[in-house]
């Protein structure tokens, strides 16, 4: 609370309480001359009040921002963040190039080779990446498992026992690796999930980052600093 304006108030309390005094006795008269010493008490009481409400949200907004700093400061953080933009680049760069063999080949063996280099830049980052994020990629590794592991059958035994069923299978997958983006959102009647499409998959590795907040945060500075 400023020191002027408690200056005021105290000058407004002191005239209402000489008014009282001075003025003829009456009730009608002194209470409205103590109408003013209430008002001013009151605006004392709120001022204190909002004053300390400011101070606590200061308080606050001090712890937080120690937090942060000290959160996204640290060697460690920077070093996990530092991990974890290697880790998404190498695996969103064979993801693209598991999507384009996929589009110049079809569903084919080679995807089982994909799907291994993928497992290997997931164990190079075992320490940096966490279980939820492996649970959120096995999806599409699976899928491309799948389609490798019955193009791979359908070669060795063609039309054999369950040939039906493996290229049923196969173009599937291959219908759920690409997505509702480039598939539509059914295959042979049934939809399409998107739980192993590419763009999920490169949706999920800007999540981890924080890509999208970084903008929206980089943005918000920069038309705070122009405005």
């Amino acid at each position: 609370m400023q020191r002027k304006h408690i200056l005021v108030l105290l000058a407004v309390i002191l005239v209402a309480l000489g008014a009282v005094l001075l003025l003829p006795h009456g009730e009608l008269v002194q209470t409205l001359a103590a109408v003013p010493i209430f008002g001013a008490l009151s605006a004392v009481v709120v001022d204190i009040l909002r004053e300390q409400a400011k101070r606590q949200q200061e308080n606050q907004l001090a712890e937080s921002q120690q937090r942060f700093s000290l959160a996204a400061g640290s060697h460690m953080a920077s070093t996990a963040f530092d991990k974890h933009v290697a880790f998404c680049e190498e695996y969103v760069a064979e993801v693209l190039s598991a999507l384009r063999t996929l589009f110049r080949e079809g569903p084919t063996q080679e995807a089982l080779d994909h799907s291994d280099r993928l497992l290997q830049i997931k164990q190079k980052y075992v320490l940096w990446i966490t279980r939820d994020v492996e649970a959120r990629l096995e999806p599409f590794e699976r899928a491309l498992r799948r389609i490798g592991a019955n193009d791979r059958a359908e070669r060795l035994f063609p039309e054999g026992e369950g040939s039906v069923q493996r290229m049923t299978e196969t173009y599937r997958q291959f219908a759920e690796v690409l997505g509702t983006e480039h598939m539509g959102t059914e295959w042979e009647g049934e939809p399409i999930t998107d739980v192993a499409a590419v763009s999920r998959v490169v949706a999920q590795l800007r999540d981890i980052l924080g890509v999208e907040e970084l903008t929206r945060l980089r943005a918000a500075i920069v038309r705070n600093a122009l405005a």
